[in-house]
């Protein structure tokens, strides 16, 4: 008789299985089962926000621009379930293909951007088009999650070249220096 009786939180969602097959789910309270061996309940956090970190720990998710250029891209994946069922039977490893997932369509995104948008401007772009092509593959795939959105934490040149790339920066930045010194001398001269 105790295992018939199954308090489900209310931010979850339970999936019965009869005899080893799908039969039912199941919101929030009280619900009831037949016993154990004939009826088996999962408990899913169907309404908390879960998040995928890439890269995890301290590594390297190095990245190709659209100008052939490298960067080193830092963002989480957040992301709820939505079909407890498909979450359930659909993949074994939901997981890990959220995460596969997430980083081939941040490097589909991120190769239609320059260096410098994926660094300064463009970052809300990318994070908006990769949720789309996100929750796109997920859908093909019919894992039943949605992609509540994409947060880019950190976007920069590799930590090998990054002493190269603010010496590239400081000499543009010095080159528009003296670009706008001779045209107002132009101006000058002109006048």
């Amino acid at each position: 008789a105790t295992t018939s009786v199954h308090q489900l939180d209310p931010e979850e969602e339970g999936v019965v299985t009869r005899l080893g097959s799908y039969s039912r789910t199941v919101g929030s309270g009280v619900s009831w089962t037949l016993p154990s061996p004939i009826e088996h309940m999962i408990k899913l956090p169907v309404r908390e926000v879960q998040a995928e970190t890439i890269p995890g720990g301290t590594g390297q998710n190095l990245v190709l621009t659209g100008d052939a250029n490298i960067i080193n891209l830092a963002y989480t994946v957040r992301w709820t379930i939505k079909d407890p069922e498909l979450f359930q039977f659909q993949d074994e490893n939901p997981r890990a293909t959220i995460r596969d997932a997430a980083e081939s369509a941040m490097r589909a995104t991120v190769a239609n951007f320059t260096l410098e948008q994926a660094i300064t401007s463009g970052k809300q772009d990318i994070a908006v088009q990769v949720q789309q092509r996100l929750q796109a593959i997920l859908d093909r795939y019919a894992i039943g999650v949605r992609i509540e959105g994409i947060a880019i934490s950190d976007s920069a040149p590799p930590a090998e070249v990054e002493d190269a790339f603010s010496k590239v920066q400081a000499a543009r930045q010095e080159a528009e220096s003296y670009a706008n010194q001779a045209r107002g001398y132009a101006q000058q001269v002109r006048n």
